[in-house]
């Protein structure tokens, strides 16, 4: 997994993921929850103004991972909301 190599090289990486449970397995850093498989970065069955605040809410929550001293897999979920399906 790529984000294990930046980690390795010294370059903090957060790893936006709706499959949190095999970056956890892969040994990722620091994982931040997204929405869905196929849309991690948000949720096209809200209105475009919704959507734009839940990605704004998933990438400040990936800064505050990358700004985050961990030493194990860590599990990052932002304060957002999405429909199912």
């Amino acid at each position: 997994m790529i984000v294990k190599e930046i980690e390795r090289g010294g370059i903090p990486a957060a790893h936006i993921t709706a499959m949190v449970s095999i970056s956890r397995q892969i040994g990722a850093n620091r994982v931040v929850t997204g929405t869905k498989i196929p849309h991690p970065l948000g949720d096209p069955n809200v209105p475009p103004e919704a959507d734009l605040t839940i990605r704004r809410e998933i990438v400040k929550c990936a800064l505050t991972a990358l700004q985050s001293e961990v030493s194990a897999p860590t599990i990052f979920v932002p304060n957002v909301s999405f429909t199912s399906g």
